[in-house]
C-alpha cells in the first residue's frame, strides 16, 4: 500500500519531471564537451564568474543579470572542495573546468525536475485535477528550445524553476479565501528571483495581476523590486556595469545594445512579432485558444478565478513577445513558453464547464496523444542534431598542427578559446594562471566587438600585433565559424598571408597558411625579384 502522502496521483506527477531530467542528461551526453562553440556561451562565463564569487568578489558578467545562477555555481564549486583554501579551489577549477561544469549541471537538472514536480502538485492541489497537473508540467516539452537551453548553467534552466515558483505562489489565490499580505510578499520574492535570473522574466509579474486586490497589488509592486535587489545582492559592486548595459539595451533598437537609439526599429519590429508567433506553433495555438476561451467567458459573464489566472497568463505571454521582438531571439521566449502548459491546464477546466463529459475526456485524451506524438520525434531530432554537431566539431584533429600557430576566431570549438571568453567576462581575473596552463601557441582572434571587450588578436589579456606574432611560425591554422569575416581580415592585417587550404567541420571553417588541412607542410612559393 502506498502511504497517504505518497498517493498514486503524487507518484504520477513525478513521471514528467523525471522524464525531463532524463532528457537533459541524454542531450548533455551527446553534446559534450561544453567548450564546443555551440555550448561555450555562456557556460564558461558563468563558471568563471561563479569562481569570482567563491573568492568573495562580485561577478562582472551581469548583463542578464543572472546572479542566482552565478551564486548557484559558486555554491557547487565550494561544496566540491569544502576544506580547500581559496587558492586551491581556483587552481582545481582552472585545471579541470569541464569536470566542474559537469558536476554543476548534474546538480542543476534534478533541481529543475523538483520545480516541475512542485508545479504539478500545486496545480493538482489547487484544482483537484490530476490532468491539470500533468498539463501544467508539459510546458518544457512543448518547445525544444526549452530543453536545449536548459542543458546549461545559464538563465534558461533557472527560468524554468522561477516560472514554477511564480505559479506555485499564485495558485493559492484560486481558493475562495480572504487575500493575505503574505501571499503578495511571497509572490514578489518569486518574481524578483525570476527577474534576477533574466530581465525578460519581469513579464511573469503579470501572471497574478487579476487575482489580487488593490492593497496586495501595491505590496506586490514593492516586494518584487525588493526581491530583485535581494537576489542580485552579490552583484551590487558591479552595478555600474549593469546600468550601462541595460541603458544601451533599452535605448537602442539593435541586438545587444546596437542599432539606432530609437528603442525599436519600426521597420523590423512588426515582422519580428509575427515571426515569434509563427515559429512557435504550439505556443501560438494555445495562446489563440486561450484568447477565445477568455472572450467566451466574458460574453457569458462567467469570470471566475481560473479565468482571471488565464487572463494573467495570456497577458504575460503577450508582453514577453512584445519585449523579445525588440531583440528577436527564440530562447528569450522561455518565460512565455513555460506558461503554455499551465494555460492548457486552465483550458481543460474551462472547457469542462460547457462540454459533455464523455466528449471532453475523449477530446483532451486525443490532444494529449497528439502532443506526445509531436514531442517524441522532436526530442529525438534535437538530440540527434546535438550529436551531429559534436561529431563534426570533434572530427578534426588539431594535434597534426604541432608546429603551427593555432588561431581561434569567433566562434571556435577550443578549450583555450572558451576559457579566454569566460575570463574576459570575468574581467581577466584568471589570465595569468590560464596562460601557464594552456598551450602557448594558441591565440584568440576576436574579429567582432563583444559585450565587455573589443575586437583584436589576443593571448589571454595581452593584445598583440597579429602580423608580428604569426611571423614567428612556419604555418598558421585558423578555426572558427565566421570565415566570411576572418579570411578578408587576415589578408588585410597579415601582409604575407595566403590562403593555402580550407575545410569545413560542421558550422566551423578551418583555413590554413603553410600547411594543408591534412597536416602536410606547403613550401612558400619563391618570391619574384623586383
Amino acid at each position: 500500500m502506498i502511504p497517504r502522502r505518497f498517493s498514486r496521483n503524487t507518484l504520477v506527477l513525478l513521471i514528467l519531471p523525471i522524464l525531463f531530467v532524463a532528457i537533459l542528461f541524454a542531450m548533455r551526453t551527446v553534446s559534450l564537451p561544453l567548450w564546443q562553440q555551440f555550448n561555450l556561451d555562456p557556460d564558461y562565463y558563468y563558471l568563471l564568474n561563479g569562481l569570482r564569487l567563491v573568492e568573495g568578489l562580485a561577478p562582472t558578467d551581469v548583463s542578464h543579470p543572472g546572479t542566482p545562477i552565478q551564486v548557484f555555481v559558486a555554491l557547487v564549486l565550494r561544496l566540491m572542495h569544502p576544506t580547500d583554501s581559496l587558492e586551491a579551489v581556483v587552481a582545481a577549477v582552472l585545471a579541470d573546468p569541464e569536470g566542474h561544469l559537469l558536476t554543476i549541471t548534474s546538480v542543476l537538472y534534478p533541481l529543475v525536475g523538483l520545480a516541475l514536480a512542485g508545479l504539478g502538485w500545486a496545480f493538482r492541489r489547487a484544482t483537484g485535477s490530476l490532468a491539470v497537473g500533468l498539463l501544467a508540467q508539459s510546458a518544457p516539452f512543448l518547445s525544444m528550445i526549452v530543453p536545449k537551453f536548459a542543458l546549461h548553467p545559464k538563465p534558461e534552466a533557472f527560468l524554468i524553476i522561477a516560472a514554477a515558483l511564480v505559479l506555485i505562489a499564485t495558485l493559492p489565490l484560486l481558493r475562495p479565501e480572504p487575500r493575505r499580505d503574505r501571499q503578495a510578499l511571497w509572490l514578489g520574492l518569486a518574481i524578483g528571483f525570476a527577474i534576477a535570473c533574466k530581465l525578460q522574466a519581469l513579464t511573469l509579474g503579470l501572471v497574478p495581476l487579476f487575482l489580487l486586490d488593490r492593497r496586495r497589488l501595491v505590496l506586490l509592486a514593492l516586494a518584487a523590486p525588493a526581491g530583485f535587489l535581494l537576489f542580485t545582492l552579490p552583484a551590487w559592486p558591479s552595478a555600474n556595469i549593469w546600468f550601462d548595459w541595460v541603458g544601451k539595451m533599452v535605448l537602442h533598437s539593435g541586438a545587444y545594445g546596437g542599432g539606432a537609439a530609437t528603442v525599436i526599429d519600426p521597420t523590423r519590429y512588426p515582422r519580428a512579432i509575427v515571426g515569434l508567433f509563427g515559429s512557435k506553433l504550439i505556443f501560438t495555438a494555445v495562446f489563440i485558444a486561450s484568447l477565445a476561451a477568455l472572450i467566451a467567458a466574458f460574453r457569458r459573464r462567467r469570470v471566475d478565478p481560473k479565468t482571471r489566472l488565464l487572463a494573467g497568463l495570456v497577458l504575460a505571454q503577450l508582453f514577453t513577445v512584445l519585449i523579445v521582438a525588440k531583440q528577436s531571439a527564440a530562447h528569450y521566449m522561455l518565460p512565455a513558453l513555460m506558461l503554455t502548459g499551465p494555460a492548457l491546464g486552465l483550458l481543460y477546466l474551462i472547457t469542462a464547464e460547457t462540454a459533455r463529459p464523455l466528449w471532453h475526456r475523449r477530446g483532451w485524451a486525443a490532444l494529449g496523444l497528439a502532443l506526445v506524438a509531436l514531442t517524441i520525434p522532436a526530442v529525438r531530432s534535437q538530440t540527434a542534431e546535438l550529436a551531429r554537431w559534436t561529431r563534426a566539431a570533434q572530427s578534426f584533429d588539431m594535434s597534426r598542427f604541432a608546429a603551427c600557430a593555432k588561431i581561434d576566431y569567433d566562434t571556435a570549438s577550443s578549450l583555450p578559446y572558451a576559457l579566454l571568453r569566460g575570463d574576459l567576462n570575468a574581467q581577466g581575473r584568471y589570465s595569468l594562471q590560464l596562460a601557464r596552463l594552456m598551450p602557448a601557441d594558441t591565440y584568440a582572434w576576436f574579429i567582432n566587438d563583444h559585450t565587455w571587450w573589443t575586437h583584436g588578436f589576443m593571448h589571454w589579456t595581452r593584445r598583440l600585433d597579429i602580423a608580428t606574432e604569426t611571423a614567428a611560425y612556419p604555418c598558421l591554422v585558423f578555426r572558427g565559424s565566421q570565415p566570411y569575416i576572418a579570411i578578408p581580415l587576415a589578408r588585410q592585417e597579415i601582409p604575407s598571408f595566403r590562403l593555402d587550404d580550407q575545410c569545413e567541420i560542421g558550422d566551423e571553417t578551418v583555413f590554413t597558411m603553410g600547411i594543408t588541412c591534412e597536416g602536410k607542410p606547403i613550401m612558400s612559393p619563391p618570391t619574384t625579384p623586383q
